[in-house]
């Protein structure tokens, strides 16, 4: 095979391979796309191409090696995949570590001119590629560590490292880094910049979080030709000790992001971006809040499954009649989530932590777990919905990343003042940037190389994608579940900034909210007027069970229905609680009416409670005689020690008895489970 120049190589290429190439070797900017002067100079730097040689695997390193002892600096495919085999690899190692060598745009497709596989397939190195290869060998290859330090606290480290003295120069960037990071040294330092690279700094802090890459400068207004002299560039920026200017490449962690980038140090972006995406002055002209709506639905979503025994396709999948009546039950903004898409987060959950099950009919019912979710604390529900809405993989992006992500900016949304509102774009960010400088330490190199090793197809994240896949989960996760608020200006229907709520402060924190106490107002009509303040979610939640909320404003409203009081029963929730949340809050009297209504629906529903350990109680005598009247109830209960009272067999188990009643018609409240502080006293305990 004879030898080939790179020009000739690439001017023979297709347009779209023409660009891959380009992307390959760190180009992209527009108005260079096709620049090959460019990319040949690339091809003969030895510091360069050392450092890419020093991604390859051993495999990959041996192929390469294998092409420059060939005549002509290639090969064909088949006698690659050859070479590979004898190595000790499966085939599919082979074809994968040839890949490489296409992807990074080492060597190119030609025609084999060998006797045994004349016009098949072959791969060639260009000649001034295989020059700069052959002299590199023998030569210990750079370390696997081509981005640098990332960090101010990393350069500075760096930067006073002498040999023999390193405990003299961990201290001496200590004291500096503490002097450097000050918000008001950093804010100095960027403004004692130059006109026109402040600008562009702050262009790379505002819009895209502190990370340029250079072909996304050459499209953005202000960047144009900002990366002509680089290195100028890559000093002014490390001494100021802002950032640095280098060639990156973060492939081997399964990113596509392999060019030439402005970096700015991740604690200069904190600073930055803090003092700077915090809002000040007026709300928002829109504000969007969810509440602890996604609470109320599951507990719709669930009791609608307890009620009608849902029915599914072969698929596993709800009919779309049934899904639509389901959605018609749930609390629904017009301005929030759509409700399709709360459906079906709800449904995913609810499988994942099975709370339903399927039935040997295709039906669904609740589960145990389900109805040991209806009596949790709002908390414990939440906390549950968070942890699954982490490990979600339906909000788009890599889940190996996207997982990660998520945490970093779970922490550091834990850290803001709640009510307080910040650019919409500040958290996935900062998230961004901590998450590209720990990658190392949370072992996602050798977690892609392995996937590479078993020949798997990676299809890799660039840094717009991360951001913006990160900011989905954001804005349809964290906002459905009621963690974070949204503002909107204008007829945007993209938030331009976030608050933490209050709800999502005592949920991350793990602490109860602080601030004023929450009051309600019962009118005789049965409408619930509810006063909210901080600890409004968990009243809101209360309140959801047993009636119909019809409004959400300033001022709440809720309608109590036989309908709504008949549902609290099936979860659990009996008389008492119910007038204990509305007595515990009342600012007057709780009308007479409504606290009658209340017991006769009560009666009306078949409730019964457990007093002491197996004793049944029922307000009249005539619910005890209706329940003896099933042969099954007989045979499991014992003594009537008066007539409103029947004794529990002691070999029964009340879970299983409970839910015997439950297909009977009549709803079993079992004793409350141990609450904070003392019981107060209230009509609730008079009435059962």
């Amino acid at each position: 095979m004879r030898e080939q120049r790179f020009h000739d190589l690439f001017a023979a290429l297709e347009e779209s391979e023409r660009e891959r190439i380009v992307r390959a070797w760190g180009g992209g900017a527009e108005g260079q796309d096709l620049d090959a002067e460019a990319i040949l100079a690339r091809m003969q730097d030895e510091e360069g191409v050392a450092e890419i040689q020093s991604y390859f695997d051993g495999l990959t390193q041996v192929l390469l090696d294998y092409l420059l002892d060939q005549p002509g600096f290639g090969a064909g495919h088949r006698e690659l995949v050859r070479v590979g085999e004898d190595q000790g690899t499966p085939t599919s190692s082979a074809e994968l570590a040839i890949k490489r060598l296409v992807a990074q745009g080492f060597v190119f497709e030609t025609v084999s001119s060998g006797v045994a596989d004349r016009g098949e397939v072959a791969w060639v190195l260009p000649r001034e590629l295989a020059e700069v290869l052959r002299t590199l060998r023998g030569r210990a290859l750079p370390s696997r560590e081509p981005q640098g330090p990332l960090t101010l606290k990393d350069y500075l480290q760096k930067k006073h490292f002498h040999e023999g003295q390193e405990e003299k120069a961990l201290q001496h960037a200590r004291q500096a880094y503490k002097l450097f990071l000050m918000p008001n040294a950093v804010l100095a330092r960027i403004r004692r910049l130059d006109p026109k690279v402040r600008e562009l700094v702050e262009l790379a802090l505002k819009r895209y979080g502190g990370i340029l890459p250079k072909s996304l400068a050459e499209k953005t207004p202000g960047g144009e030709g900002a990366f002509a002299d680089s290195a100028a560039l890559r000093r002014v920026l490390e001494e100021s000790l802002l950032g640095t200017v280098r060639h990156f490449d973060f492939r081997r962690y399964g990113m596509e992001f392999h060019e030439e980038a402005l970096w700015i140090f991740q604690e200069v972006t904190l600073v930055y971006l803090k003092n700077s995406s915090r809002r000040k002055g007026a709300e928002p002209e829109k504000v969007v809040a969810a509440g602890v709506d996604i609470a109320t639905n599951v507990m719709r979503f669930l009791r609608y499954v307890d009620e009608n025994g849902v029915r599914f396709t072969v698929k596993g999948e709800i009919f779309k009649a049934t899904e639509k009546r389901i959605m018609a039950r749930l609390v629904t903004d017009e301005a929030g989530e759509e409700p399709q898409r709360i459906f079906r987060f709800l449904y995913r959950f609810c499988r994942q932590k099975r709370l339903i099950e399927p039935t040997g009919e295709r039906t669904f019912r609740l589960s145990e777990a389900g109805r040991n979710f209806e009596e949790m604390e709002l908390i414990q529900k939440l906390r549950l919905l968070l942890a699954f809405a982490i490990e979600d993989g339906s909000s788009g992006g890599d889940p190996f990343h996207q997982v990660r992500l998520r945490r970093i900016l779970l922490r550091l949304l834990r850290r803001l003042e709640p009510g307080h509102w910040y650019e919409a774009m500040f958290l996935p960010h900062l998230a961004r940037n901590s998450y590209m400088t720990q990658l190392d330490g949370l072992g996602v190199e050798a977690y892609f190389d392995d996937l590479r090793e078993q020949g798997c197809f990676l299809v890799l994240e660039d840094q717009s994608q991360l951001i913006w896949n990160l900011f989905h989960w954001v804005r349809h996760r964290l906002h459905m579940l009621g963690i974070v608020d949204f503002g909107y200006s204008g007829e945007s229907s993209i938030p331009q900034s976030l608050r933490l709520s209050r709800l999502g402060a005592a949920l991350l924190s793990n602490a109860p909210g602080e601030g004023g106490r929450s009051t309600l107002v019962v009118n005789p009509d049965f409408e619930i007027l509810l006063f909210p303040e901080e600890d409004a979610f968990e009243l809101v939640h209360s309140l959801d069970r047993f009636s119909t909320r019809t409004s959400a404003e300033h001022v709440y409203r809720f309608q109590i229905t036989e309908e709504s009081v008949r549902s609290a029963l099936a979860d659990g929730m009996g008389i008492a609680e119910i007038l204990d949340v509305l007595t515990d809050r009342c600012r007057v009297q709780l009308p007479q009416n409504v606290l009658f209504s209340l017991q006769d629906w009560g009666d009306r529903a078949g409730l019964l409670v457990l007093s002491g350990e197996r004793r049944l109680r029922a307000r009249k005598p005539e619910m005890i005689d209706k329940l003896l009247e099933h042969p099954r109830v007989r045979e499991l209960t014992g003594e009537r020690p008066s007539p409103n009272e029947l004794e529990i067999q002691k070999n029964v188990r009340l879970g299983d008895f409970r839910g015997m009643l439950r297909d009977l018609g009549f709803y079993l409240v079992l004793p409350a489970k141990a609450k904070k502080g003392p019981e107060k006293s209230s009509p609730s305990q008079k009435t059962g």
